[in-house]
């Protein structure tokens, strides 16, 4: 019975094969373009020739049998002693081969789909996309060592990232809900920039008042006004949908911390400021497990909280945070910092980065990203050391001082390697490559991700 090696494994057996992948020539290298029907692949040997230029696999158990005899009497041919397979992600197409290869002992990385699509236009000078030819591109990448960790979760995270995914679309439709009741429906039952008469506002179902502010609803008129035929069918087709989102989200949050309960980082989580049961899962399931990184800047950069400038000569662009990575991610750290405000020392401190940033209009989201990424490095030392948030051990509470202290100091003090401020040499399939940078963002100074909490 052939099984997957353990994470831990995996992760320092992938650390050995980044180190070495562009100088050894004693491996099988084999890129395959994934599909849905048939996978096509590339197998060459490292650094010397291509065995074979296109090798088609059919996405199914008995396609998998064959291409796995065939790239081991290629072994045996060449008598080298690995097999390494890039993937380009593809939803979860690749999942099962990936899965199949690893249980038979082949080494599986990924490949960033946004490093693929630029490398691709590099290769024989056209413009052209074929099944043949990203299997190429993906074994030049793979020769060239630009892959990244595949990441294979227990069960249960696997089981959390599903719910997540689940909970992150009834979100947006959620939002898509609130959004067409703000900026179609209201417009249209009267001036937008003045509050609706009353007699409107009684006639509305009860779940598009509930949008409405509190001044709003308040004394409404015991006779409401008669909408237009068009737009009470669309209230209340509207608020039915507010209602059945509503009806999915609730549930989907209860099994997602019954899932993550047992679990003793969520127990560690739960202890931080701002973070409650529904995002303490999701940064579980967002995060998977620490032991994948070894850099605190690794999960800065997966959760886009991290610094880029563009320079050109002498030009110096603004310093703001990337917003690539995971957006959930981003998203969870974010409402756990509004949450954190709600403790006086923490609404002090985001009132002190604000008042440095007086006359800037993004001055409150700046100062509330700046507490995200401050919480993420109190996420990043808590899981690893093991030991729940206690203000009175790391710090003097974060108005009064640093909320955690630096990380040569956290090293002198617990035997553990500073957090280094690079790239990490382990990625996620949607870590670094999958967003883009818009000048359009707020801009957002770099001292202040990097600071003391």
């Amino acid at each position: 019975m052939h099984t997957i090696r353990p994470n831990a494994i995996r992760v320092k057996r992938f650390r050995e094969l980044k180190a070495d992948l562009r100088t050894r020539r004693d491996r099988l290298l084999v890129g395959i373009d994934i599909a849905k029907a048939q996978h096509v692949a590339q197998v060459r040997l490292a650094h010397t020739r291509i065995l074979d230029q296109r090798v088609t696999v059919p996405n199914t158990q008995a396609g998998f049998d064959r291409f796995w005899a065939h790239l081991d009497q290629r072994r045996a041919e060449t008598g080298v002693p690995a097999i390494v397979c890039a993937v380009e992600p593809t939803g979860t197409y690749h999942d099962a081969l990936a899965r199949f290869l690893e249980s038979h002992g082949a080494e599986v990385v990924l490949v960033s789909n946004t490093v693929a699509h630029f490398n691709r236009r590099t290769l024989d000078g056209t413009w052209a996309k074929s099944d043949p030819k990203d299997a190429h591109n993906l074994c030049d990448l793979l020769e060239r060592g630009h892959v990244l960790f595949y990441s294979l979760p227990d069960e249960r995270t696997a089981a959390l990232r599903r719910l997540v995914r689940l909970l992150r679309q009834a979100r947006v439709e959620l939002g898509a809900c609130k959004a067409r009741f703000r900026n179609t429906l209201l417009p249209a039952l009267g001036p937008a920039g003045e509050a609706l008469p009353a007699a409107l506002v009684a006639a509305l179902p009860a779940p598009l008042q509930a949008l409405l502010p509190a001044t709003q609803r308040r004394a409404l008129p015991a006779g409401a006004a008669a909408l237009p035929a068009a737009c009470a069918f669309a209230c209340t087709d509207l608020a039915a949908r507010l209602v059945s989102v509503r009806a999915r989200i609730a549930p989907i949050e209860a099994e997602l911390v019954a899932l993550a309960t047992p679990l003793p980082a969520y127990r560690l989580l739960l202890t931080l400021p701002g973070i409650g049961p529904t995002l303490a899962a999701i940064l579980l399931a967002e995060l998977g497990d620490i032991a994948w990184y070894t850099k605190f800047s690794q999960l800065r950069k997966l959760a886009g909280l991290d610094i880029v400038r563009l320079e050109s000569g002498q030009w110096i662009g603004t310093a703001r945070i990337s917003r690539c990575g995971r957006p959930l991610l981003r998203w969870a750290l974010y409402q756990a910092a509004l949450g954190a405000c709600r403790n006086a020392e923490w609404r002090a401190r985001r009132e002190g980065l604000i008042t440095k940033r007086q006359g800037d209009r993004f001055a409150f989201f700046k100062a509330t990203v700046e507490l995200a990424a401050k919480l993420l490095r109190l996420v990043w030392g808590v899981w690893r050391s093991g030991r729940p948030y206690d203000p009175a051990r790391v710090g003097h509470g974060p108005a009064a001082g640093p909320a955690i202290a630096s990380p040569r100091a956290r090293a002198g003090r617990r035997g553990t390697p500073p957090s280094g401020q690079g790239q990490g040499e382990i990625g996620h399939p949607s870590g670094s490559q999958t967003g883009r940078v818009s000048g359009r963002q707020p801009l957002h100074r770099g001292n202040g991700t990097r600071g003391r909490g």
